[in-house]
């Protein structure tokens, strides 16, 4: 006679922990997962079981209109600052740098900026379009793609 109520606790239990388990990913997100304080994968779009009490959403990542400014740096005889407009085209290639994927464009791109310096020489457009070409060169392997880049006269 006792079995009917133990049985009924399990079962509440169990779609307790279903329910707890499964993460709702919205359509142009993707969600980082956690476990014990370590990136482990990356969560597209749609429906996904978690471990719960185990793994974590840590971030909840916008695959477009992303905006980064670069500040005044050197550029050829001048110094320049950048507006820098990307998106995630693969999150599942960019992985753990998902978490701080603004600090990995803001790097490439103070990196880049050295280099197309002789460049400014042609003009701001030119300079712009060659830290664009090169930075997605260099981030076409992580998965981002610079869909815009300009460049202004630093202070």
């Amino acid at each position: 006679m006792h079995a009917a109520p133990l049985a009924i606790v399990i079962a509440l239990l169990l779609a307790t922990l279903l329910l707890a388990s499964l993460r709702r990913v919205p359509e142009g997100q993707v969600y980082t997962v956690h476990r014990f304080g370590r990136f482990v994968r990356a969560l597209p779009p749609g429906l996904h079981l978690v471990v719960p009490l185990v793994d974590r959403i840590a971030h909840q990542v916008h695959l477009i209109g992303h905006h980064v400014e670069l500040p005044a740096r050197p550029l050829g005889r001048t110094t320049a600052s950048a507006d820098l407009y990307y998106q995630i085209l693969d999150p599942l290639r960019t992985g753990d740098a998902l978490d701080s994927v603004d600090e990995v464009v803001l790097r490439q791109a103070d990196a880049v900026l050295a280099e197309v310096g002789p460049q400014a020489e042609n003009g701001w457009p030119v300079a712009a379009e060659a830290l664009k070409a090169e930075l997605n060169r260099r981030m076409g392997g992580l998965g981002l793609r610079i869909i815009r880049c300009s460049l202004h006269p630093g202070a």
